[in-house]
Order: C-alpha cells, then structure tokens, then sequence
C-alpha cells in the first residue's frame, strides 16, 4: 500500500464513525420529509417575494443550516432527498431550505426571466431575519448545496458574499468564472466535498458542465434558453476546487491525507488538513454519478449514475458540522 494511503477504518482519526466507515453518530436516517417536518415561509427582497421552508431546532440560537437544491428542483425536494428536514434538527441546527426562482441559482448573473432578480442578496436577507429574530446563531452559518446549489454555494463562500463558517457541495464544484474572479477563496470555512467521478452532468476533473448523458443534455439546453454561457457552463474540477480552499485555509496546496472505503462503489477520501486550521475534506465516489450519497435514487441510474448507498453524506456532514463548532475533547 502506497505511503499516506490506508484502509479507512484504520486510518488515525477515521475509526467507526462518520468518517471511519461511512455510518453516522447521529439518528438513523431519514430520507424522505414529510409536510409536518416543514414551515413555510416568505421573505421580500428588492420587491420580489422569495420563498423558503424551516426545519425548526427544539432550541432557539441554534447554529444554521442553509441547503440549497438544484436546476429544475426547490426546497421541499432536497429536504426530502437528504433527510436533513429532520435530521438536521434532531442535531441541533435550525436547517432552511430556500426555493430558488425559477428552481434555479443565478450566481449574480442576468439570466433570461430573471431579470432584477438578486439571489445573492435574498440569501443575505434570510440569514439577517433569522438571526434578528433568535431563531439562528450569530456568527455560525454552514452553506450545503447539491448540483446548481453547490455551484451557487461556493461562489457565495468564496466571493465571502456570506460569513460561512463551512461548506458543503455535493455533485458541483465552482464555475470557471466565479473562480478566475477569485482565484484563492475570500476568507477561511472548513469544506466538505461529495463528487462522483462518473457524474454525467459536473465532470469530475472539470469542463463542459451537462455536456454527457441524456440528463445533462436537458439541462444544458434549459440553461441556453436561460442565457447562461461561456464560463459560467465550465466547472472546475474537484481536487482544484478543494486545493483552493485548502491554501486559503492553511497554505496546503497538496493532499494530506489520503483513505479508502470499500464498497459496492469505492469511496477515497482526501483531506488537506494542518493544525488549528479549518478542514478539507474530498469524499471522491469511484463510478458515482450526479446524486447525494446515502440519499434517494431521485431519477434513473441511466440517467442520472448510481447513488453510492453505503455512504450517508447527511450524517457525515452533521458530524463535520458540529466538530466545527464544538470544541475537541481533550
């Protein structure tokens, strides 16, 4: 076995648990969310009402969660695919899902039908309303996104548009564009990635985002009919991605650590990490495709590639949230 590299479960720091063999610490998952899970609401943001669902946590100040969904998808769909409807609050974070309009994220660019709209600023103006009203934690803001909303959640984490704390993508990277604007994120987050690499919408190792497959196909076509071209349809590939946040983090420009996962799908994770540093962390799924690991088989395999089963990103993602936030035992 090559130098650095070790079976997950024998990996240090990576015994039984969220990041030793893929399981949780947390409640049993739950994968679909039901309507009592969920309280709708509204905010309006240069005179466009904007639309979003609260999972509330038991506690007020609890420390937030802000998923964002994909192309052609909204709120109540990545609630139900992650389970994080529930399993967010039983781990003590008030989780919002916000509905982008049109079921899409710009990242501050005009697109066709969306003219005057700022989704940027909505998403500021939600985390100010929900911390004014005690309903979220000051200071603390962890930022989920899966496909368009891991795209659109890097930018705002990179471009320090919000004060993120950590930052989670699933099956999206950064843009060309929103990258060559800020080549080294703003300001420090701990980062966790899930990127498979048979995705056939957001290429592993970067280029033409929705260039393979009958799926992709759709949504790039839905994107031209948008207006969106050039660099912001070119994503950058995952290990770049996480190398830029690990040199802002701590000067780390090569992988640190690296451990395996076996698995009907194998799972490598990478992490650049260095004392009192904020983490990354790269779960790379080998012949996984564009999906959230450990969730619903939302379309067909043949369309979408498989979901790595065995892997619960919800879980993963609490446990790295929370160890942000909690101080190590001694």
């Amino acid at each position: 076995m090559p130098a650095g590299v070790a079976e997950l479960a024998d990996a240090p720091g990576l015994g039984p648990g969220p990041f030793g063999d893929g399981s949780s610490s947390l409640p049993a998952r739950t994968l679909m969310a039901t309507r009592d899970d969920l309280q709708a609401d509204q905010i309006e943001v240069s005179g466009v009402r904007r639309s979003f669902l609260i999972a509330q946590c038991p506690e007020r100040d609890a420390p937030l969660l802000l998923v964002l969904h994909g192309t052609g998808s909204e709120g109540r769909h990545i609630a139900g695919v992650t389970g994080l409807a529930t399993r967010g609050p039983a781990a003590g974070f008030v989780t919002v899902f916000p509905d982008g309009l049109g079921k899409v994220w710009d990242g501050g660019r005009a697109l066709v039908g969306r003219e005057g709209v700022d989704d940027s600023a909505f998403l500021v103006a939600l985390v100010k309303r929900l911390v004014a009203d005690g309903v979220a934690r000051v200071g603390v803001l962890f930022v989920a996104g899966m496909s368009n909303g891991a795209f659109f959640a890097e930018h705002l984490a990179r471009h320090a548009v919000l004060p993120v704390s950590g930052l989670v993508l699933v099956a999206g990277t950064a843009t060309e564009d929103s990258r060559q604007a800020m080549v080294r994120p703003a300001r420090r987050a701990a980062v966790l990635c899930f990127e498979g690499t048979a995705d056939p919408v957001v290429p592993y190792d970067g280029g033409a985002i929705g260039a393979n497959g009958p799926f992709g196909r759709v949504l790039t076509r839905l994107a031209a009919r948008r207006g969106e071209e050039g660099e912001s349809r070119l994503g950058v590939a995952a290990e770049t991605v996480a190398a830029d946040w690990a040199s802002t983090n701590c000067g780390i420009a090569s992988v640190h650590t690296v451990a395996r996962l076996a698995g009907e799908l194998p799972v490598t994770r990478l992490c650049w990490a260095a004392p009192g540093c904020p983490p990354v962390v790269l779960y790379r799924v080998e012949g996984g495709g564009h999906t959230w690991p450990g969730g619903t088989q939302y379309l067909p395999a043949d369309l979408i590639g498989p979901v790595a089963h065995h892997l619960d990103a919800t879980g993963i993602l609490l446990d790295f949230a929370l160890q942000q936030i909690t101080p190590p035992r001694p």
